[in-house]
């Protein structure tokens, strides 16, 4: 009976350092974080046998406000991403215009003969 809540427990914890990893960017934290979660989440599920249903009903309802907020930080951190990404490109625009501005051009052409 208590195999399962605990898995869950453990489940819920790890799924808390999972919060603060996304929270600190460490995404392979995370990602590993979030494995070991779903392992621990299908090992409850398959132990269930004895356990009150209020219990787990308690505990899948903890684990299912945990994954919006780790929904909702994923979701902030892709946002910043996407506005970090965007301005790295207009900075490279900007930096090509004064790349072409301020390049040497030669003061002959190859293609023109002056001497004749």
């Amino acid at each position: 009976m208590t195999d399962s809540l605990a898995l869950l427990d453990q489940a819920l914890t790890l799924g808390e350092s999972e919060l603060s990893a996304l929270a600190d960017g460490d995404v392979d934290s995370a990602d590993s974080s979030a494995q070991q979660r779903s392992r621990l989440i299908a090992m409850a599920w398959e132990k269930r046998g004895s356990v009150q249903e209020d219990e787990l009903r308690e505990k899948l309802l903890q684990l299912q406000s945990l994954q919006g907020r780790l929904t909702s930080e994923a979701r902030r951190l892709h946002q910043s991403l996407r506005e970090e990404l965007q301005r790295s490109r207009k900075e490279s625009v900007r930096l090509s215009g004064y790349k072409r501005a301020v390049s040497v051009r030669p003061l002959h052409s190859h293609y023109i003969s002056k001497q004749g």
